[in-house]
C-alpha cells in the first residue's frame, strides 16, 4: 500500500486524470480527424456528450464501490465478466499504451526524419517502454511530478492554439475543410468516433488509481468531473481552430499539428519547434500514468483470480512492480507485431487506437451495469443512476458503428487468443491427475 504522505491530493488526481486524457488525445487528434474534415466538429460534440455519462458512471460509481475500477465493477456484476473485463481493460490498455508512444514521437518526426521507418520507429518504441518501466518502479510521486511540469506545458500550447488561433481562423476554409473524405455525412461523422473516443479513454483514471489517492470517497468524482471538462473545453476549441486556419491536406500531413498552429500565431519557425520537443515529451510522459493505470487494473483482476498472481505483487513503493514488467513484454510484444507489419506513425497510431477502444468498450459497459445492480440490491429508486447508464450505454453501443469489420474481426479474434491462452494458463491440474498419468 502507499504511504498517506505519497498519496495525491485534489490537484494532483486533476492533473492525473488530465494528463491522461490531453497527454496522448489531444496531440494527435487534428492530424487524425483532418482525414475526414471539419464535419468532425459535430462526431465531437457526440462524443463528448456520450463521454461526459460515461464520466458520470465512474462518479457515481466512486461514491458507491470501494473500488471504482472497471475490472472490480464488472467483478461485481458477475466473476465471468470480471475475468473477461481484465482481458479486454489491461490489454486494451497495453494496446492503447502503445499508440500513445507513437503519437508522441510522431511530434518529433520532423527533428528525427528516421521515425518515420517502422524498424527505427519500432527500435525506439521499444526503448521507451522499458525506460519508462524501470522508471515507474519508483513510485507514484515521481510520476506526478514529471507529468505535472510537461502536461502544464503541453496545456499552455493547447490554449494558446484554443484562444489566439481564432484571430488566424478563416470561416471560408473551415467550411471548404467540412467533408473531404468523399463519403456521405453520416458515414464522415461515424468515421471519426473511434479517435474521438481514444481521445476521452482515461476519465476512469482516477477510479482505476484509488489506492493511490488520498480520501478517494471524496477526490475521486470531483477530479473525475473537473478533469473531464477541462479536457474538453481544450479539445473543442483548439481542434475546430486548426481546421479553419490550414487546409486539410495539409493538416493530414504534419503530424505535429500543434507546432504547425503555433508556427503560426507566433510568426516564429522556432516557437513551432520548441512547441513540437514540448508536445512529444508531455506525450510520451502521459505513458507512464496510463502504464501505471493498467497495472493496477491487472492486479485488480489477478487479486480475484482472472489473471496471473504476479499482477498482485507490489514493491516497496507500493508500485505492481512485477505486473509493470510483465506489461512491459506483451507492449514489447505488440510493437514488433507493428514493426513485422511494416507500419509507419499513421498507420500504427490508427491500428492501436482502434483495436484498443473496440476492447475498452467491453468493460465501459459493464461498469454501468454494476451501478444499476448496486440499485437493485439496496432498493436505492435512482431515476439519475438509470439515465447515466441509460446514455452511456447507447453511446457505447453506438460507438461500435464506426469500426470496420476487418477491424471487428481483427478484435474478436485477438479475444479468442487471449482468453484461449490465459484460459491454459490459468488452469491448475486436479489433485491425483498426475498420478493417473
Amino acid at each position: 500500500m502507499t504511504s498517506e504522505a505519497k498519496k495525491l491530493g485534489l490537484i494532483g488526481a486533476i492533473f492525473l486524470i488530465v494528463s491522461s486524457l490531453a497527454g496522448s488525445g489531444v496531440i494527435a487528434l487534428p492530424q487524425q480527424l483532418a482525414a475526414t474534415g471539419s464535419i468532425t466538429l459535430v462526431s465531437f460534440l457526440l462524443v463528448t456528450a456520450g463521454a461526459l455519462f460515461l464520466t458520470l458512471v465512474y462518479v457515481k460509481a466512486g461514491m458507491m464501490f470501494t473500488d471504482p475500477s472497471p475490472t472490480a465493477l464488472a467483478t461485481y456484476v458477475s466473476p465471468v465478466l470480471g475475468a473477461k473485463s481484465g482481458f479486454f481493460y489491461v490489454y486494451g490498455n497495453l494496446i492503447s499504451n502503445v499508440s500513445i508512444l507513437i503519437a508522441g514521437l510522431g511530434y518529433l518526426a520532423m527533428f528525427v526524419p528516421a521515425l518515420n521507418h517502422p524498424i527505427f520507429l519500432g527500435i525506439t518504441v521499444i526503448a521507451l517502454i522499458w525506460v519508462f518501466v524501470v522508471a515507474s518502479l519508483r513510485g507514484v510521486g515521481v510520476i506526478s511530478k514529471v507529468v505535472s511540469i510537461t502536461v502544464t506545458l503541453l496545456l499552455i500550447s493547447v490554449i494558446i492554439t484554443g484562444v489566439a488561433g481564432w484571430m488566424d481562423f478563416d470561416p471560408a476554409q473551415f467550411a471548404n475543410n467540412w467533408n473531404v473524405s468523399g463519403a456521405g455525412s453520416g458515414k464522415a461523422i461515424l468515421s471519426g468516433f473511434a479517435v474521438l473516443i481514444f481521445s476521452f479513454v482515461g476519465v476512469e483514471s482516477i477510479a482505476t488509481n484509488n489506492e493511490q489517492i488520498a480520501n478517494p470517497k471524496k477526490i475521486v468524482p470531483i477530479a473525475t468531473i473537473v478533469g473531464f471538462i477541462i479536457v474538453a473545453v481544450l479539445y473543442i476549441a483548439s481542434t475546430t481552430v486548426i481546421e479553419g486556419m490550414f487546409p486539410a491536406k495539409e493538416i493530414q500531413t504534419a503530424p505535429a499539428s500543434f507546432a504547425l498552429s503555433m508556427q503560426k500565431i507566433s510568426g516564429s519557425k522556432l516557437v513551432g519547434q520548441v512547441t513540437s520537443v514540448v508536445m512529444a515529451i508531455a506525450c510520451i510522459a502521459s505513458f507512464m500514468v496510463w502504464n501505471l493505470s493498467s497495472a493496477s487494473a491487472a492486479k485488480t483482476s489477478a487479486d480475484n483470480g482472472f489473471l496471473p498472481k504476479a499482477y498482485s505483487h507490489t514493491n516497496k513503493h507500493g508500485i505492481y512492480s512485477k505486473g509493470l514488467v510483465i506489461n512491459g513484454v506483451i507492449m514489447t510484444v505488440v510493437e514488433l507485431i507493428l514493426m513485422s507489419l511494416g507500419s509507419n506513425i499513421a498507420t500504427a497510431f490508427n491500428i492501436t487506437v482502434t483495436i484498443s477502444v473496440l476492447l475498452l468498450l467491453f468493460p465501459y459497459f459493464w461498469s454501468g451495469i454494476a451501478i444499476v445492480k448496486k440499485d437493485i440490491e439496496t432498493g436505492t429508486k435512482s431515476i439519475a443512476n438509470k439515465i447515466i447508464v441509460l446514455l452511456s450505454s447507447i453511446f457505447l453501443i453506438s460507438a461500435f458503428a464506426s469500426a470496420t469489420l476487418d477491424e471487428l474481426w481483427l478484435v474478436i479474434a485477438l479475444v479468442l487468443v487471449v482468453i484461449g491462452v490465459y484460459a491454459l494458463i490459468l488452469t491448475k491440474p486436479k489433485a491425483g491427475a498426475a498420478k493417473e498419468a
